[in-house]
């Protein structure tokens, strides 16, 4: 079975992608989501999902990772559904006016018809205020819950009922 993965841009490249990383105060600047039966790896092409500004919004499209780049990130914990939930965004105008306005005056604006890479990811994980989280927030946040799930089923084990289901 596929899992799920981030790939986090950190690349230098166009002037946009210096000033979201320094904005944000992460060298990370875009994000992708992706399912791959294991951990992507540099040089290899992956068809992804995400919300590009360069690519008029949201879409999915093959992106091949150069080395040196990107950062991958296992999401264990993703819902099964999530590439379904950010595809059904395909087509929707990128949000760079909310993008500026949440990450670098701290206005926290979302629209419902328009969205920015890590807030498609966001909401796709079912994680809430998903306008909230710039690429670097999404690894930062992703890291923790993934720590956590890994430690809980370390604790509880993999196939654990929850409290109330046991026969």
């Amino acid at each position: 079975m596929a899992g799920y993965y981030i790939a986090f841009h950190g690349g230098k490249g166009r002037t946009m992608d210096t000033v979201i990383a320094w904005a944000t105060r992460s060298r990370f600047s875009h994000c992708e989501l992706l399912r791959a039966d294991r951990m992507p790896q540099a040089g290899e092409t992956h068809t992804c999902v995400g919300a590009s500004l360069m690519d008029g919004g949201v879409r999915i499209r093959e992106i091949v990772f150069d080395a040196g780049k990107w950062h991958f990130i296992d999401v264990p914990w993703a819902p099964e559904d999530a590439w379904e939930r950010a595809a059904a965004r395909v087509g929707s105008a990128y949000d760079l006016r909310a993008f500026v306005w949440t990450h670098l005056f701290n206005f926290r604006r979302h629209a419902r018809d328009k969205w920015f890479c890590s807030e498609l990811i966001a909401d796709a994980l079912g994680i809430s205020m998903p306008h909230a989280y710039s690429p670097g927030d999404l690894l930062r946040l992703v890291g923790d819950h993934s720590t956590t799930w890994q430690n809980a089923r370390q604790t509880v084990g993999p196939r654990a009922e929850p409290a109330g289901t046991a026969d």
